[in-house]
């Protein structure tokens, strides 16, 4: 198992011991805090690197969350999707592509149902649940 070792300040030292204290963790579980800290910002880091938003909804207010890794995520986003991918076939693939395209698209009613309601403005995202680590 490899040993992760960090010089920190105070401040930092204050913050990690409030976010212990928020997760429930005792003070000789600093592996278990990295552990969900780090699980947390892999999936916003996640979210941002896939040119998602991710917000924090309130009563009366949404805000998104903004740092500069993630403004630095989204602009790699965002550059990636403006640059055109070349996709080379061989003959054997631009054959198969052609019958593949000849064929047509014919999809039944319950990928369209399902296609229609993931297009849905007023559709709600679900709601995000975390396994217990302890399980």
């Amino acid at each position: 198992m490899s040993r992760f070792q960090a010089k920190t300040n105070a401040v930092l030292d204050a913050e990690l011991d409030g976010l212990r204290q928020q997760l429930g963790l005792r003070a000789n579980q600093k592996a278990d805090l990295l552990r969900e800290l780090t699980t947390l910002a892999a999936w916003v880091v996640r979210q941002a690197a896939e040119g998602r938003a991710v917000v924090a909804r309130g009563e009366d207010d949404v805000r998104e969350l903004e740092h500069p890794v993630i403004e630095r995520l989204r602009q790699r986003h965002r550059h990636a999707i403006a640059q055109p991918t070349r996709l080379e076939l061989d003959d054997d693939e631009t054959r198969r592509l052609g019958e593949i395209l000849d064929g047509g698209f014919h999809p039944s009613r319950a990928l369209l149902a399902s296609l229609g309601r993931l297009a849905d403005p007023k559709r709600k995202a679900p709601d995000l649940t975390w396994p217990d680590p302890s399980a």
